[in-house]
């Protein structure tokens, strides 16, 4: 499957491209094949990250200069990669807001998840990156406190049902989020958690 790069100048060039039926507009020199299965790398100004989306090509088309015409083309995406779609709309709209990332990281990939306080019930939206196997960081402006046990709802590639990770906020001196340290004793077992990562990572 060939990875192809999308990136939209502002969240409101990404959300002006999405369109009914599952469909997204893309902008990208690298052509496909009607019904070609792809990878696409979203990104937008102000994006802390990219989304990994994948998506069966529909139609692809040269620039056209002298038009001001793009390269590129519509997909179409369809159960758990359209739902990251909506996810990026949400964002792009400000219904979800993340911290803008100052600084390179390692692992760049955004994966929506859902989290709350051990203590609490109710779920917030929120997004992860630098995943690893012993943490990530949780990018929200609800910020829980060093120390705080949360609840962090994934739903991995290809998974119907989602899987909840026990962590424990150990940094809330980055200005993107806060560092949590999975406790993948508690939920899951050390072996599911690194199969989850690896699935999210390589996604």
């Amino acid at each position: 499957m060939r990875k192809i790069r999308s990136h939209y100048g502002t969240p409101e060039d990404f959300v002006a491209a999405i369109r009914q039926d599952n469909a997204l507009e893309v902008f990208t020199t690298d052509g496909f094949e009607p019904g070609e299965e792809v990878l696409l790398e979203l990104s937008f100004t102000g994006l802390p990250g990219k989304m990994m989306v994948r998506a069966i090509g529909q139609e692809w088309h040269a620039a056209r200069p002298r038009l001001r015409v793009r390269a590129g083309g519509t997909v179409m995406c369809a159960g758990t990669e359209w739902r990251k779609v909506q996810f990026l709309q949400r964002v792009g709209t400000g219904d979800i807001k993340l911290t803008a990332r100052r600084r390179h990281v390692r692992l760049p990939v955004l994966v929506e998840v859902r989290w709350r306080r051990r203590s609490e019930r109710d779920f917030k939206t929120a997004a992860l990156s630098e995943i690893s196997e012993g943490g990530s960081l949780l990018l929200t402006q609800d910020r829980p406190d060093v120390e705080d046990e949360v609840i962090i709802e994934i739903t991995p590639p290809g998974s119907a049902r989602p899987l909840e990770i026990l962590a424990i906020v150990r940094n809330s001196q980055n200005d993107e989020g806060v560092g949590l340290e999975f406790m993948a004793r508690d939920m899951g077992g050390v072996h599911r958690l690194r199969e989850v990562i690896r699935r999210l990572v390589e996604q």
